[in-house]
């Protein structure tokens, strides 16, 4: 083993960074949605994409057989599922696999125990206690949980929208932008919402904090019912007074501040990524993930 490629798979979109054992960096690069819980194959065909843009980065490109691929993805809780998706990847030195909440607390933490909430298109809390086991709380996906996720506010933000636009509820500045982003009319609203995936209601989150900095009282409402799911997501976990908790995400800083107002928790700055927790876990400078 002479290089790590730690992928970060994410459901809007992947991240990958080749570096050596050392941890000098080699290359890096995006790519496309790469959730194996709800599209296996599609995940599988834009990791493998973005691989090969990693490759064409590099001359000579780099021998699988001199490489370990290090993936953290959503949805790696499944035996069956998660045997399928790494079989997908064959030539590697060693393929090893993480959730991508766990990589994250470890790259934050430098693989030391700690709290971490991850708050994107989805939501989830992971804990590492000293023990080297962990647990997980959330992450259901947006039918089930992900409680004060982007899908999770654009969802309901889609629903008091509709309930506006019905008469059942009062007009309000977010309603009148979600329903125009849906089509504005019954039968592109209808098509929408046939279509709609978790990205799709995430996607629909600038909508709703553009309409709470114009001070409308739904948008208002409803974010901070997000950071109230956060708050009591984080106390699920219950972190020890002194221990680290981080929160990340790209609702992080949206959501962060509401959520320390609301728990009397502060956050501490992450020390790395879910790219640096995979890559420490196929190292062995973090505990491989245990689930207590």
């Amino acid at each position: 083993m002479d290089l790590i490629l730690a992928i970060d798979a994410g459901g809007t979109s992947c991240r990958g960074r080749l570096s050596t054992l050392e941890g000098e960096v080699l290359a890096k690069a995006e790519g496309g949605p790469a959730n194996p819980s709800t599209d296996l194959s599609g995940a599988v065909a834009s990791i493998e994409a973005l691989i090969g843009q990693l490759d064409r980065m590099i001359e000579p490109a780099p021998r699988r057989a001199e490489t370990v691929l290090a993936i953290a993805a959503a949805g790696l809780v499944d035996d069956a599922r998660r045997a399928a998706f790494l079989d997908a990847f064959s030539g590697f030195a060693r393929v090893a696999a993480v959730t991508d909440g766990y990589a994250a607390l470890v790259g934050a933490s430098g693989g030391k125990p700690g709290t971490l909430l991850s708050l994107g298109t989805g939501a989830v809390g992971h804990r590492l206690f000293a023990d080297g086991t962990s647990l997980q709380r959330d992450g259901w996906g947006f039918l089930g949980g992900d409680r004060g996720s982007g899908a999770w506010l654009g969802r309901r933000a889609v629903e008091l929208s509709l309930k506006s636009f019905d008469g059942a509820a009062a007009p309000s500045l977010m309603a009148t932008r979600i329903v125009e982003r849906l089509g504005g009319e019954e039968g592109a609203i209808l098509a929408w919402l046939l279509s709609a995936g978790a990205r799709d209601f995430a996607a629909l989150v600038p909508e709703v904090v553009s309409a709470a900095e114009a001070h409308d009282e739904a948008a208002l409402a409803l974010i901070d019912a997000a950071g109230e799911e956060a708050a009591a997501l984080l106390r699920a976990l219950g972190p020890e007074p002194g221990e680290p908790v981080y929160c990340v995400g790209g609702l992080s800083a949206i959501l962060g501040p509401l959520i320390e107002e609301k728990t009397g928790q502060a956050f501490s700055a992450p020390q790395g990524d879910a790219l640096d927790g995979a890559r420490l876990v196929v190292l062995g400078a973090a505990p491989k993930e245990v689930r207590g």
